[in-house]
């Protein structure tokens, strides 16, 4: 659906094509493992935090493999729509317009204000959701290459839903483990999942500080340069 409204974009555009998108075919495989590892590191580290501060408890549970192999399809598909929808003409769109990191910013708050419909919504998630989406517009403009953000998509629900059976933005991921929040909700997310967790909040800032020292985001109109320098060479 994503992709055949980004093929109707470009019958009104013309001068809009795949590339000037960020949907690209170089490193579209190491981009996504990539992106992957770095969403399950996220996830890892929040939940490593709330166990050790003693707001999330685990139960194991019998979970078929058939039923991994389906869920790791189904986020896939969740990482590549939602990724497609906000970090490709929209977030190129808001960079044409607006300073970058206002770009980002507004990329980042549409994001968080899609799930204000979720069960158990609350501040702390919507901060969290806009911190995701902050993220993954900053590393779709670093990269130039979406397929970073999708595998971060997939990774961070993939592992905090059917790895450690957390809640997946409120609504229940069913894992190979049960997790059950304990605690002042503030800390354990409550039953929203991890990302209504403060924890959550902490480790996001954490990542973004150091993306931001890491690389410096250019303009989108040098971005759009480059490809076309590439395309002539």
């Amino acid at each position: 659906m994503a992709i055949g409204a980004l093929f109707m974009i470009f019958q009104t555009y013309p001068t809009r094509n795949f590339e000037r998108v960020f949907v690209v075919k170089n490193n579209l495989l190491s981009g996504f493992l990539k992106g992957t590892g770095i969403g399950l590191a996220l996830i890892l580290a929040c939940t490593g935090l709330m166990f050790i501060n003693g707001n999330v408890d685990f139960f194991y549970t019998k979970f078929e493999v058939s039923s991994i192999l389906s869920y790791l399809i189904f986020f896939i598909f969740v990482g590549i729509s939602e990724e497609f929808v906000f970090r490709t003409f929209p977030l190129v769109v808001f960079a044409e317009r607006y300073k970058i990191w206002v770009s980002i910013f507004l990329n980042g708050l549409l994001f968080g204000l899609i799930h204000i419909s979720n069960p158990n919504f609350s501040v702390f998630a919507m901060i969290n959701i806009t911190l995701c989406g902050i993220v993954f517009a900053l590393i779709t403009l670093q990269k130039r290459n979406i397929w970073w953000s999708v595998g971060m998509h997939f990774g961070w629900n993939f592992c905090q839903g059917t790895l450690l059976g957390f809640k997946v933005s409120g609504i229940d991921a069913p894992g190979l483990m049960v997790s059950r929040p304990v605690g002042n909700a503030t800390f354990s997310g409550g039953n929203f999942g991890i990302e209504g967790s403060v924890i959550c909040t902490f480790i996001l800032v954490l990542y973004l500080v150091w993306l931001i020292r890491k690389q410096k985001v250019e303009p989108v109109e040098e971005v759009f340069v480059e490809f076309e320098i590439r395309r002539e060479v």
